[in-house]
């Protein structure tokens, strides 16, 4: 009798502030992880997963694919950006937020 060992596969929470949650269709979403993440990588997994344009218009900026200029993403409550921005890396069990940034003029 063999046993198949198995790789637990761990998630990041993602909460999807105001507008962000409406796009998505979802407030929260459980992203599944193996490895330990990027905030780039972790993006780039959550519009796989949401999958929906205006999503990805609200998420990331069209000519530099920088979701910092739109969004704050905090990671345990505390801004990625005085970590190592986009580089940062996130492990499973992280708390990720995300909160649109209101620009007017």
């Amino acid at each position: 009798m063999s046993e198949t060992a198995t790789i637990p596969i761990e998630a990041v929470p993602v909460k999807l502030i105001g507008v962000l949650g409406s796009a998505a269709g979802n407030r929260e979403i459980m992203l599944p992880v193996s490895t330990i993440l990027t905030v780039q990588e972790l993006i780039s997994a959550l519009l796989k997963t949401v999958d929906n344009k205006f999503f990805r218009e609200l998420l990331v900026d069209v000519g530099t694919e920088d979701p910092r200029p739109n969004v704050i993403i905090l990671l345990n409550d505390q801004d990625c950006n005085i970590f190592d921005g986009l580089k940062t890396q996130i492990k499973p069990g992280t708390r990720v937020t995300i909160i649109p940034v209101a620009h007017g003029g």
